[in-house]
């Protein structure tokens, strides 16, 4: 019979020296490092911002917990291996041409091919900041006509961006305007790729799903406007006036951001309760 697999850590060459001037070599390294800001704390699963001389990293962990655990199979799903498949959907996205991390390392802990811990890191996105800021903080100081043109454009990019996404089949499923940065030349950037579902069966379920949590992130923005949103769907469906079929599904995103936003506010109540959040 096979012994289960031991731990296993992969790390680009050229980061190696800069992530060793951290102590940062193996598994456990890795899985221990107390330095770093904290940035996320999730049951199972936290991420910390680690500066290294001029550059920054994201360290993030994932931890077997018997709660994800079982609702899991509660819900008929096998555990993910979560940094594996952080590492491959990185891969993934950056070959549909759309713009999104820089990996530097993983590793995992498998036993009978089934993840109990894992890690990811990847390098900062410089000079880059989530799009719901941009929109709602500093794009209102910018002179009206000013702002008025730079909105229109990050909309309708945002709308191709989803659209090459999507026709790639590749769906995030946490698709908030949180987890796409705007870089220098309002470059879009795509984060936050451990559940990045690539050619699911149920597509159109996913395609929905997406196109809601960024429609349900842009109610939330001040001064998205009800223009905004079609230069987006043009953009996204590549054509200047909705057909039927583009219609029904818009129809289908509006009731599922309806159901998002009351799903919202039942989950922040429970993190609030865990602690995850003030």
């Amino acid at each position: 019979m096979t012994p289960p697999a031991t731990e296993r850590v992969t790390i680009i060459p050229d980061a190696r020296p800069v992530l060793e001037q951290a102590g940062l070599r193996s598994f456990r390294d890795f899985m221990d490092y107390a330095g770093g800001r904290r940035v996320c704390h999730k049951r199972g699963r936290s991420t910390v911002r680690i500066a290294i001389g001029e550059r920054a990293f994201y360290l993030k962990r994932n931890r077997f917990h018997w709660v994800e655990f079982l609702k899991g199979l509660v819900r008929l799903r096998f555990p993910v291996r979560g940094a594996l498949r952080e590492w491959r959907n990185i891969a993934r996205v950056r070959e549909s041409g759309v713009s999104t991390l820089v990996p530097i390392a993983f590793g995992e802990r498998p036993f009978w091919g089934f993840e109990t811990s894992s890690f990811s890191v990847t390098e900062e996105l410089y000079r880059c900041q989530p799009l719901d800021q941009v929109l709602g903080k500093e794009l209102p100081d910018l002179p009206s006509p000013a702002a008025r043109f730079r909105k229109r454009g990050i909309f309708r990019q945002l709308g191709a961006f989803a659209g090459r996404l999507h026709g790639h089949g590749l769906y995030h499923q946490d698709f908030y305007l949180s987890h796409v940065f705007l870089g220098p030349g309002d470059v879009l950037h795509l984060i936050d790729l451990q559940r990045v579902l690539h050619r699911p069966w149920r597509a159109r379920h996913f395609c929905i799903k997406d196109l809601a949590q960024l429609n349900y992130a842009a109610s939330r923005v001040p001064g998205v406007s009800r223009t905004d949103r079609m230069r987006f769907l043009h953009a996204y469906f590549g054509c200047s006036t909705l057909g039927f079929e583009e219609k029904q599904l818009v129809r289908a995103v509006l009731a599922k951001t309806s159901r998002i936003a009351r799903h919202d506010v039942k989950l922040l109540a429970r993190r609030r309760r865990r602690g995850e959040i003030a």
